[in-house]
C-alpha cells in the first residue's frame, strides 16, 4: 500500500475546497508580494442556457470589469460555469479571474477593494473586518453541507476500523487526529464528534498537516483519524488508506464551509451586483442539474476540469461534490454558531461585528426573485 505523496497532490487540495484556513488574522494592507495569476480565457462552443433568461435585466453598457478572486477549487463552480457558458458577459460584466493561493491574502485584497468578488472559507475574518468599518459582505453560498453533498469527510484509519477498534466518536479518546491548521472550518466538525462521543479535545491528541499529508501519515499508522476532504477521501478509500468515518453532512447538515463575498464598494454598486448574482444562480443551477439530477453532468465535469485542479475528469463519478444551494441561499444559523465557536476557542481576539451586519442576503434574493425559485 502505498502513500499519497505530498508533491503530487499539494496544489490539487489547496483549491479542492477553497475554504481550510489557518486561523484568521485581522485584515492588514495588502501585501506588495501578492501576485494574483489570471486565468484565461478558453475558446469553446457557448453551451445552451438552462435558464429562462425573458426576465433577465438588460446588459450594462459599456460593460463593466469585475475582479474576481477564485482558489481554483470545484466549489467555485458558479463562477466557471457561468463564465464558460457566457452568462456573466451576457449581463454586461467583464470578468477578471484571478486564482489566489493563499485564502487569507485573498481575504486582505476584498477588503481593500483590489478584488470585487472572492469565495473563500468562513472564518472570523470578515467579522473582525466588520467591527473595523471595512464593510466586506458575505453574500452566497460556495461551499456547504448539503445533504448527498458531504464533500468534508473524516477518514479512520483502515487497520483499526477493520479491527472493530475505531467504530464510533467514542473510540476517539486517546487517538491522535490529523486536522489542517488551528481554527480551520473543520473546528465545527470536530466539535460536533467530540460531543457526540462524550469526549473534550483534552482526551484525544491533535496534530496539524497539510492534506496530502494525512493520507499518507494514514498509511504509515502515524495518525488515526484524518479530517480529510474530496478527492483525497474518495483516494484514500480507494486505496485502502482509510475509511470513510461519516458523512460529513450527516455530522453538521448544512455547515457553511466557504461562501461567495463582495468587496465593500461592490456592494455598493446594486446594477453590477445583482447582475452578478443572477449569472451565479444560473450556474449554480447546472451544476445542481449536473450532480443532482444527472442533467448534462458531463459537460458540468468537463467545464470543472478544464478550470480547477481536479483535472481527471473520471474523479467527478467517485468524488462527494461541493454542496452549492441552487439558489445561492446561506446557512446564516450555523454562520452564527460557528463563529461563537470561535471566540469560545479563543480562535479570535478583539471584537467581532454581528452576523447580520456582514451576511446580506438581499443579492440572492433578487436573483431568485428574477428566476424564480429551483426546481428541486
Amino acid at each position: 500500500m502505498l502513500p499519497i505523496g505530498r508533491t503530487a497532490w499539494t496544489a490539487l487540495v489547496v483549491a479542492v475546497l477553497g475554504c481550510q484556513t489557518a486561523a484568521p488574522a485581522p485584515p492588514a494592507a495588502a501585501p506588495a508580494a501578492v501576485a494574483p495569476t489570471a486565468v484565461p480565457s478558453v475558446a469553446v462552443p457557448q453551451a445552451a442556457a438552462k435558464s429562462s433568461t425573458a426576465s433577465l435585466p438588460p446588459p450594462l453598457s459599456p460593460p463593466q470589469t469585475v475582479r474576481v478572486g477564485l482558489l481554483s477549487s470545484i466549489s467555485d463552480s458558479g463562477v466557471y460555469i457561468g463564465y464558460e457558458r457566457g452568462y456573466y458577459r451576457d449581463l454586461g460584466l467583464d470578468l477578471q479571474l484571478e486564482t489566489i493561493a493563499d485564502p487569507n491574502s485573498m481575504s486582505t485584497l476584498l477588503s481593500t477593494n483590489q478584488l470585487d468578488v472572492a469565495g473563500f472559507g468562513v472564518n472570523a475574518n470578515p467579522f473582525l473586518a466588520a467591527a473595523r468599518g471595512i464593510a466586506v459582505k458575505l453574500v452566497a453560498d460556495k461551499g456547504s453541507q448539503r445533504p448527498g453533498f458531504g464533500f468534508a469527510t473524516p477518514l479512520a484509519r483502515q487497520d483499526l476500523y477493520d479491527s472493530g477498534q475505531l467504530r464510533t466518536f467514542a473510540d476517539l479518546r486517546g487517538r491522535t487526529l490529523a486536522m489542517l491548521a488551528p481554527c480551520n472550518s473543520h473546528d465545527p466538525l470536530l466539535q460536533r464528534a467530540l460531543d457526540r462521543g462524550g469526549l473534550t479535545r483534552d482526551d484525544v491528541e491533535i496534530t496539524f498537516m497539510s492534506f496530502p499529508d494525512m493520507n499518507a501519515a494514514l498509511a504509515n499508522r502515524g495518525v488515526d483519524f484524518a479530517w480529510q476532504i474530496e478527492p483525497l477521501t474518495t483516494l484514500g478509500a480507494e486505496r485502502g488508506v482509510g475509511v470513510k468515518f461519516i458523512d460529513g453532512a450527516e455530522l453538521y447538515p448544512n455547515q457553511q464551509l466557504a461562501a461567495l463575498f463582495y468587496s465593500p464598494d461592490f456592494a455598493q454598486h446594486a446594477e453590477a451586483a445583482q447582475r452578478f448574482m443572477l449569472a451565479y444562480v444560473r450556474a449554480l443551477r447546472d451544476y445542481n442539474d449536473a450532480f443532482a439530477k444527472g442533467i448534462g453532468r458531463a459537460e458540468i465535469a468537463q467545464i470543472l476540469a478544464r478550470y480547477t485542479t481536479v483535472k481527471d475528469v473520471a474523479l467527478y463519478d467517485k468524488l462527494i461534490p461541493a454542496g452549492l444551494d441552487p439558489d445561492g441561499r446561506l446557512n446564516v444559523q450555523g454562520i452564527r454558531d460557528d463563529l461563537a465557536l470561535y471566540v469560545q476557542e479563543g480562535c479570535v481576539s478583539g471584537q467581532v461585528a454581528e452576523v447580520d451586519r456582514v451576511v446580506d442576503e438581499s443579492f440572492v434574493q433578487y436573483a431568485v426573485s428574477v428566476l424564480g425559485p429551483y426546481e428541486r
